[in-house]
């Protein structure tokens, strides 16, 4: 894709291979990043700023294929990143075309697991340089396509204009200013230049759901508990929600506000009651609150460890201090 800015990122699928991890950075997505750099970035340095910022991950598990990436901004700077043996690799050649197809460009003796990508790569290696016009980009493409090849793309960077081609059909142009005027919007590959557009859907509500188990200590006695929290959003960085905890001799129910802090943390406080608690009250309210370790990681189970302490208010205020670990599971409602 392209954004506002003239900055150009795309993708291409690459053979599995050891991928680099860490929990000390938040987690993103492998396509999830083309959104992201097209959100954040203006050039190709922020570019690759953002990817050394984040852990990428793939594979089936979170639903996204292995790919390298190109990055391109409308002053003519590029690279390529890739996610090879263990560790990211950035590929800049400032004298030359850079191309990708189904390989590391980085590694190439790990093959492909597409037949045709060395025979590819050469083909546009050895043609980019008779290319002068849209069209000759477009005729090249062409020249390299593979069978099961559905569309197209070349992006005009420095006046912001998209060709789209899509099988055999008539090479459509899109000024991206005059489509972003439009608002939220798609096509049909099929209909490129139809009047009617695709209708954009967003999800409407993001629900969390967080298991977790826990054990702390009331004065010196041991006491284990465990959980859930059902939580929505409260705008990017705040959520609200219900809490249900039960405790060896009692259980809690009540209502939570959770908070992110720097990507990396997250508190949260909440009223909530304590029944049958088996004081001189057998129900009583309190106070909740948690602050603890939660990066801000987009895959589907999201580990955490929290501090937690519930402050009961009977006479005397009894108070409990536990660590609690436990996960995210995010869906989405329309």
């Amino acid at each position: 894709g392209i954004n506002d800015k003239g900055l150009f990122v795309g993708i291409s699928a690459v053979p599995k291979t050891q991928l680099p991890f860490s929990l000390f950075r938040p987690i993103r997505k492998s396509l999830e990043m083309v959104k992201l750099i097209l959100a954040q970035a203006k050039t190709v340095d922020e570019a690759l700023h953002l990817f050394s910022k984040y852990t990428v991950v793939f594979g089936v598990l979170f639903g996204n294929p292995v790919v390298h990436y190109m990055v391109v901004d409308r002053e003519g700077n590029s690279a390529i990143v890739e996610y090879v043996d263990n560790k990211m690799v950035v590929i800049k050649d400032v004298s030359h075309s850079q191309i990708m197809t189904n390989h590391f460009i980085s590694k190439p003796e790990i093959g492909s697991d597409n037949k045709t990508s060395f025979e590819r790569y050469n083909a546009v290696r050895d043609g980019v340089g008779k290319t002068h016009t849209a069209e000759d980009v477009l005729n090249l493409l062409r020249q390299v396509r593979q069978n099961t090849t559905l569309w197209s793309n070349i992006y005009d960077l420095e006046n912001q204009v998209v060709y789209v081609s899509y099988k055999n059909s008539p090479t459509v142009v899109f000024d991206l200013k005059d489509e972003l005027y439009k608002g939220k919007h798609g096509y049909a590959l099929n209909n490129l230049s139809g009047e009617k557009f695709l209708e954009y859907i967003e999800n409407k509500v993001r629900i969390t759901l967080r298991p977790h188990f826990g054990y702390g200590y009331t004065g010196r006695e041991g006491i284990s508990h465990y959980g859930i929290r059902l939580l929505l959003p409260a705008g990017s960085t705040k959520r609200y929600g219900i809490e249900f905890t039960k405790f060896s001799e009692f259980f809690v129910a009540g209502i939570v506000l959770e908070k992110r802090l720097f990507e990396w943390f997250n508190m949260s406080i909440g009223t909530v009651g304590y029944f049958n608690h088996k004081s001189g009250q057998n129900n009583v309210i309190g106070l909740v609150s948690n602050l603890g370790w939660e990066p801000d990681n987009h895959i589907p189970f999201k580990p955490f460890v929290t501090y937690r302490s519930d402050a009961i208010f009977e006479s005397p205020i009894r108070s409990i201090s536990s660590i609690v670990v436990g996960f995210n599971f995010e869906f989405s409602l329309r």
